[in-house]
């Protein structure tokens, strides 16, 4: 049953929709969060304080950011109305499904709750100290994994050549990041800033695939597997990877959750298990963000960034398994399912099938994980007191793909306690990004609310991206910044 378990996890990951895009908010200077993307922001509070961790103002609402990115197709791209005949229906459109796919399919989840932050403002510096429990999960799916699904592998054989899955991947981490951070003014024109990130893992697991091939030779039809790829584990529990050997030949492989380590992590109850989870510093990793703003003149300001720039050594319970070589393939004998143990024996089969074919290698050693790391280079031209115009680039390296975003932003500061701000986007690969940003101050109270996908949380069908950030900072001795943007009309 616990094969079965695992090959659901697994296809729920592959079947689901890392790094933080955060368009809209790099200009939101009254929002302390803007250093998470820009830490030379100067923001314009002497004292600032959020976090769930806050009575009152850390739940409502609670601060938290969710994103969700799909570099290739929307719901759209696989369903929509038909034409004609079909006006009335719904029809699965496989052909243009696949026109829109990438070389590489990256879909990801990125979701972020703060525990704890504090910004102070000292004489010539503003110092931020923030803890936050992030989690980030996708799968990367090569364009040849939809094409062998979809129109099997006599089209590559016909062509002689193989489908190549090199672009495969699935990662899954949870980690905890404690960043302490600084900005202040060098001189008249230039803002630095800076936070050092300590990172505490807590769970991983992920692909590194250097090559995955398949090849069926147009003669024999005989198919070929090609590996050079590794699957990285870490968790409270551990895998039994165990090969047996009759009269000199691989006959079976047992993979399963091992008994000894879930009896072992469940032992003083589920309370102490959670415990000894979220409380594990096994798993330790460093991380960098820099930033600086210049003052090109009093109407145009310039501004730049780098991002989670940084690693996370991997020591709790450390497995990989390693594959690298060519093997004959037989393929998966497909049953009809009865009952559930027909289901539990298919699962087992499957499992056995698939590391039978790999033959895997077990390496019980350490491992490092890098995290996605993010440049931004934009500006802002203070049109007028109360209206900014920006541009922002944003470039993200993730799993051997540089993926690029452009916005353009119109910022507005109305009154001492409202401000609004509003985006558009190019971002993975589509045009129809229309972001929203919202501060509103009422005493010590400074909410916010921001998105960079208004417009596809209104049209889900045609979305490829979804994210949202809220939460409520305690914010102190508010100083009004005076613009010297000159008057125009």
């Amino acid at each position: 049953m616990k094969k079965y378990i695992i090959l659901l996890v697994f296809a729920g990951i592959f079947g689901s929709v890392q790094a933080q895009q955060a368009l809209t908010l790099y200009n939101m200077d009254r929002v302390m969060q803007s250093q998470f993307v820009n830490p030379s922001i100067d923001v314009p509070y002497k004292l600032h304080i959020g976090g769930v961790l806050v009575p009152i103002a850390g739940q409502i609402p609670p601060p938290m950011y969710f994103n969700y990115a799909n570099n290739s197709f929307y719901y759209n791209h696989i369903f929509h109305m038909g034409e004609g005949s079909k006006a009335d229906s719904i029809v699965l459109d496989l052909p243009l499904f696949m026109s829109k796919l990438q070389n590489t399919t990256h879909m990801r989840f990125d979701t972020q709750i703060e525990l704890l932050n504090v910004g102070i403002k000292l004489e010539n510096m503003f110092l931020t100290f923030a803890l936050t429990e992030k989690f980030k999960y996708g799968a990367s799916l090569p364009y040849d994994l939809f094409e062998l699904t979809l129109n099997g592998n006599m089209p590559y054989m016909l062509e002689n050549k193989p489908h190549d899955f090199s672009g495969l991947g699935v990662n899954f981490t949870h980690y905890r990041e404690f960043a302490v951070g600084g900005s202040m003014q060098a001189n008249d024109d230039l803002t630095v800033g800076g936070r050092v990130k300590i990172l505490f893992g807590l769970a991983n697991f992920n692909t590194e695939i250097k090559e995955l091939s398949l090849y069926t030779d147009p003669e024999d039809y005989s198919m070929t597997w090609t590996t050079d790829m590794k699957i990285h584990s870490s968790l409270p529990v551990y895998f039994d990877y165990l090969v047996y050997n009759e009269s000199g030949g691989l006959d079976s492989v047992k993979f399963d959750l091992s008994e000894e380590s879930v009896d072992a992590f469940l032992a003083n109850g589920d309370a102490a298990a959670v415990a000894a989870y979220l409380t594990n510093l096994k798993n330790i990793g460093l991380g960098f963000d820099l930033g600086a703003s210049y003052k090109l003149n009093p109407d145009i300001d310039l501004f730049a960034s780098v991002t989670d720039f940084g690693f996370i050594s991997w020591n709790t319970n450390p497995q990989n398994f390693v594959s690298k070589g060519e093997y004959d393939y037989r393929g998966i004998q497909l049953e009809v399912w009865q009952n559930d143990e027909d289901v539990q024996e298919s699962m087992n089969k499957l499992v056995d099938t698939v590391f039978n074919t790999f033959k895997f290698d077990l390496l019980e050693t350490n491992y490092v994980t890098w995290l996605p790391s993010s440049i931004y280079v934009g500006g802002k031209y203070k049109f007028h007191p109360l209206l900014h115009f920006t541009a922002l680039y944003r470039g993200e390296f993730y799993r051997k793909t540089y993926m690029q975003s452009f916005t353009l932003g119109v910022n507005s500061n109305l009154t001492d306690w409202l401000s609004a701000h509003v985006t558009w986007s190019i971002a993975n690969n589509y045009a129809g990004n229309i972001g929203l940003g919202l501060t509103a101050r009422a005493g010590f109270f400074n909410w916010y609310i921001v998105t960079d996908s208004f417009t596809n949380a209104l049209f889900p069908q045609k979305a490829k991206n979804l994210n949202i950030r809220m939460g409520c900072n305690i914010v102190f001795g508010y100083k009004k910044i005076k613009s010297n943007a000159s008057m125009r009309t």
